[in-house]
């Protein structure tokens, strides 16, 4: 290599993606040395599995969201400012949730939806300082000028599609989208 850098063998992972009952599996070395071959594999925060499964992601991300979320709620007892609560929230645990659901956003996924979304009915409960049956979500939701986490990722996804159509990323999305007399 030009740039000196060697891979790290025991760092390199084969993970083969398939939704087919009986996929057909390689041996992949570098060098002489087998590749150890995992069902799933975490990259830039997003775990992925072999049947892109957003199961156990989503599953890290809610248990995530919730710890940070109970750290809050422990620690910040006495804080009465529901803004700066807010803040809290939205710097410490929405963006654990909304972290690049471009990629994995539950679309197919109910239960997933609602495990996510339950992080956030508790949040707005913290934020805005009632019990259960004072307020309805939806009107804690109004009152913090929040969105639904399930509305919230449709218009990342929007975003993203616009950035993508007019060229703000690098993505080529005639390879995903076709329209009726594009050329």
């Amino acid at each position: 290599m030009e740039n000196n850098l060697r891979f790290n063998v025991s760092k390199c992972k084969v993970l083969t993606i398939t939704r087919k009952k009986n996929p057909i599996i390689h041996d992949y070395t570098l060098g002489s040395q087998n590749l150890t071959r995992v069902d799933s594999e975490k990259d830039l925060g997003i775990t992925t599995t072999s049947k892109l499964s957003w199961d156990i992601h989503a599953n890290t991300i809610v248990a995530k969201a919730n710890k940070i979320l109970g750290v809050l709620r422990r620690t910040c007892t006495k804080l009465m400012d529901m803004k700066t609560r807010q803040t809290l929230y939205l710097s410490l645990v929405k963006s654990q949730l909304c972290y690049a659901t471009e990629v994995w956003s539950p679309v197919n996924s109910v239960q997933i939806s609602r495990r996510v979304e339950k992080v956030q009915r508790r949040a707005t409960r913290w934020i805005t300082m009632t019990k259960r049956g004072e307020l309805s979500y939806r009107e804690r939701l109004l009152a913090l000028d929040l969105l639904p986490l399930t509305y919230d990722r449709e218009v990342r996804d929007l975003v993203y599609f616009f950035k993508s159509l007019f060229s703000y990323i690098d993505v080529n999305i005639d390879n995903y989208v076709s329209f009726v007399g594009h050329g």
